[in-house]
């Protein structure tokens, strides 16, 4: 071992040049060859705030010995931090072994490995029905959006919103749901009010029903880990906008006398809450409450990408590196305040 000390440091605390002793957990291993030919590994360590890449490349003396490495198991790994321009920080693996019983000693806590909302399913869960109650009125309507709740209780406490990109954590797909609830009830009283003449009026129950079900077919779409949720086959191939679709279609037909046109504004909105096709929307938003739903979709996954890359990207400079997402821009970091002059926001 390379390290004279046995402080244990985050994967998101490390610094270029850095040598240290980490805990993370290999969330992926890619294979490939480079121009010439040669095998390489793209090693993807994670921790609860961080994902950072280990390249092997040929030569490397790990690059045999990584066929034997788990995807999904805790290693304690050494390692030297590089930021490479263009690509970020990057690992340079020294050491790894799994992570055993006693490594608590050291430091090692499994809890910090992996991510999940800082809402309790409870306070979620809670928060959405409140709202589900106040804007969804036509009974009908109600008892779909709750019946596909009950029915998927399980899978909705702990799963992500995606296996990148925004809400990438357990229990993000119901943080994202609640989110949206919260952002489309504030929505919902201004323009309800703004254009009070509307006839027929906008449709404050097919929005939330469409906000809190768009995503409904991501149960399906992938498989739930706390690492990293992966596809489903079906989910390749079908995707969860259509399975969502049919998953709210099918609840529907269990309940006598559902009204047509509620029915086919609900499923509009979900398989146009992309917004684009070049996005993956089957259909273009048509509706108001379907364009009200996209929009929404659209800003709350946007910021939640936006606000963890700048919380969890430490580059040392003023703005961070490139967010893919948001067509590769820079985000200025701002001037740190202290905790104690912003005032919490308890409400959920």
């Amino acid at each position: 071992m390379r390290s004279t000390s046995t402080v244990v440091t985050r994967l998101g605390d490390l610094v270029d040049g850095q040598e240290a002793v980490c805990y993370a957990v290999l969330a992926k291993k890619v294979r490939g060859t480079t121009k010439t030919g040669k095998p390489f590994l793209r090693c993807v360590f994670r921790d609860k705030k961080t994902s950072l890449e280990a390249p092997l490349w040929h030569g490397d003396p790990n690059l045999e010995t990584a066929e034997s490495w788990s995807e999904g198991v805790a290693y304690r790994i050494e390692v030297r931090s590089e930021l490479k321009l263009n690509f970020g920080m990057q690992l340079v693996l020294l050491s790894l072994r799994p992570a055993v019983d006693g490594d608590e000693a050291e430091g090692y806590d499994v809890d910090e490995l992996f991510e999940s909302s800082r809402y309790s399913a409870e306070d979620l869960l809670q928060a959405i029905h409140q709202r589900i109650d106040r804007y969804v009125v036509e009974p009908m309507l109600k008892d779909l959006v709750v019946r596909l709740l009950r029915d998927n209780d399980d899978l909705l406490r702990k799963m992500p919103a995606a296996s990148g990109m925004h809400h990438a954590y357990t229990r993000g797909l119901l943080e994202h749901m609640w989110s949206m609830s919260r952002v489309a009830a504030m929505m919902l009283e201004h323009y309800g009010s703004y254009y009070e003449d509307l006839n027929p009026p906008l449709d404050k129950g097919v929005v939330m029903a469409a906000v809190v079900l768009h995503d409904i077919g991501k149960l399906k779409e992938l498989a739930y880990s706390p690492v990293e949720a992966r596809y489903t086959k079906e989910g390749q191939l079908l995707g969860h906008i259509i399975m969502g679709r049919d998953m709210v279609r099918e609840a529907a037909r269990g309940i006598d006398g559902f009204p047509e046109e509620t029915l086919l504004c609900l499923e509009h909105a979900i398989l146009a809450h992309h917004g684009r096709r070049e996005f993956g929307a089957p259909v273009v938003p048509s509706t108001l409450e379907a364009l009200l739903v996209s929009f929404i979709d659209d800003l709350d996954a946007k910021m939640n990408t936006a606000v963890r890359h700048r919380m969890d990207h430490k580059n040392g400079e003023e703005f961070t590196d490139k967010v893919w997402a948001l067509d590769n821009r820079r985000l200025y970091r701002g001037i740190p305040v202290e905790p104690g002059d912003v005032a919490p926001d308890t409400e959920v």
